[in-house]
């Protein structure tokens, strides 16, 4: 006897859960919970983050630079190095009476360098500077040796180098082959690297 009522007792708990789920409604099939769609906000803001990654990624692939492409810029024109390392800035003088170049961002080497051109009357690139170090931190020996020995393997001969630091405090050393011309310039807390074509110079 006791087992039946026990067998009663749990029937009418297993009504009373089905019924509170809606599920024994008379002619109501139960709800099921939403599931999301490709018209839902859900679904639109995830897509949304993803082709925002998807962008940020492009950009950042298009900031890489390598020196090849640094020296390439000279001489090509203005308007064809706009959209050059993720996009180029120009830079005029502060009276906008002289258009000076561009200025961009890009990374090189696994860091982030100020990169800029200088162009002529008729809007060429007649020479292009890299800003490795700017005045943000000091330079140090191994990274100065790092660099001299990028521009050695890029252009294939040994630098010149100035024996005693100069009178602005700065040592440089200086690449030529095949038509253009490397200096790098070391100070305390800068160090940059200038392409620019060998014009009237002895190889």
């Amino acid at each position: 006897m006791r087992k039946k009522w026990k067998l009663y007792g749990l029937s009418v708990c297993v009504f009373c859960y089905l019924a509170g789920c809606g599920r024994l409604t008379k002619g109501e099939p139960a709800e099921m919970p939403a599931v999301p769609t490709e018209n839902s906000e859900h679904w639109e803001a995830q897509t949304e983050m993803e082709r925002e990654i998807s962008e940020e990624a492009q950009q950042q692939e298009g900031r890489t630079a390598e020196l090849k492409d640094i020296a390439g810029m000279v001489g090509m024109e203005d308007k064809d190095t706009a959209g050059l390392f993720g996009g180029g800035e120009e830079n005029w003088t502060e009276d906008r009476s002289f258009y000076i170049g561009r200025s961009y961002e890009a990374e090189l080497y696994g860091r982030s360098c100020q990169i800029y051109t200088l162009c002529g009357e008729e809007k060429t690139v007649e020479s292009v500077s890299v800003w490795a170090v700017s005045g943000d931190r000091e330079v140090t020996e191994a990274e100065t040796e790092e660099w001299k020995n990028r521009i050695t393997d890029f252009m294939g001969v040994e630098p010149a180098a100035d024996q005693e630091i100069s009178e602005g405090g700065s040592q440089n050393f200086r690449w030529t082959s095949e038509g253009k011309i490397v200096s790098m310039h070391r100070m305390k807390d800068i160090l940059t690297i200038s392409f620019h074509p060998a014009v009237g110079e002895l190889k």
